[in-house]
């Protein structure tokens, strides 16, 4: 199963902006320069977060993203909630209309339950904690100073 690009880029830019001074806004220019997501596709997921209220948002010079709550009051599955809706490993989970068998097939009900799994862990995991991983693990990522 392959986590979708929206998920892991909503996640990696939470996690960045937990890095950052929580007064200040970061541009979408320098979270996708330093996440290497495309930037108008952040701009859409960005989007996405503000409006699940994961994120707050502004324009102009000053403008940019910072997060809405404190990164222990985040989880992965907020984020999943909130730029895919779905985790889940076939089609058939999200779409029984689109197979021939999903009436009265065995394996829906499994990989259902393979979603459900995936979802109750992700929601135990905090942006917070993932936040300090990835500062104990790297070189300190570049944070936004003002002088």
């Amino acid at each position: 199963m392959l986590v979708p690009m929206k998920v892991d880029y909503g996640v990696r830019t939470l996690v960045y902006l937990a890095q950052q001074d929580e007064s200040e806004f970061t541009s979408t220019s320098d979270i996708a320069r330093a996440q290497h997501i495309p930037e108008p596709y952040l701009l859409r997921i960005c989007s996405e977060l503000q409006k699940s209220g994961l994120i707050e948002s502004r324009r102009g010079p000053q403008g940019g993203h910072k997060l809405a709550k404190a990164s222990d009051e985040i989880s992965v599955s907020d984020v999943v909630n909130s730029v895919d809706y779905s985790l889940a490993p076939i089609d058939c989970v999200e779409e029984p209309d689109g197979c021939r068998l999903s009436g009265a097939c065995s394996q829906r009900e499994l990989w259902s339950d393979v979603e459900m799994m995936l979802l109750e862990h992700l929601s135990k995991v905090r942006i917070s904690e993932l936040m300090n991983q990835q500062m104990s693990m790297a070189p300190a990522a570049p944070v936004k100073t003002t002088f």
